[in-house]
């Protein structure tokens, strides 16, 4: 039998796969939405790291929009295919602490245990936004370093 092997795998904005949606003001909201392909899982682990620029329309970062770094929150999570269970992978934790994308001891990093988690097929990767403004999704993007394995061939 094959020995299985994560790798490394970036996941941002522009995937075909993810789905996306602008967010609702004063409520969670799904921005980024990626539905694991047959044949593959990912990976996330405790080192693995990801970075968003978050924007209302205009664009106008959403914390300089109400004129502080304490507003907006992200939450990171994985759901099942149903959409019915969820486990939080990361936050909810302030926005700003997801901004940097080239300091990497200041990089964000997911919230799980020593081992990992694997986001099976047909499983979701989904990052939520809270904030008082409407966020456009058309002028945010994100970087999530994470893993991926693929099924091997006779599998």
């Amino acid at each position: 039998m094959p020995e299985i092997i994560d790798r490394p795998f970036t996941l941002f904005q522009d995937d075909p796969v993810l789905s996306v949606a602008d967010g609702v003001a004063n409520t969670w909201s799904d921005i980024w939405k990626y539905q694991v392909p047959i044949g593959t899982s990912l990976v996330i682990k405790p080192e693995h790291t990801i970075s968003m620029y978050l924007a209302v329309s205009g664009p106008t970062e959403i914390a300089a929009a109400a004129g502080t770094w304490n507003t907006g929150m992200v939450r990171i999570e994985k759901r099942d295919a149903s959409g019915s269970d969820v486990q939080i992978l990361a936050g909810p934790r302030i926005y700003r602490a997801f901004r940097v994308f080239d300091e990497k001891p200041r990089l964000a990093h997911f919230n799980v245990p020593a081992g990992g988690v694997i986001i099976s097929e047909r499983e979701y990767f989904v990052i939520l936004v809270y904030d008082d403004g409407t966020v456009s999704e058309t002028v945010c993007y994100f970087e999530a370093r994470i893993a991926k394995v693929r099924k091997a061939l006779g599998a």
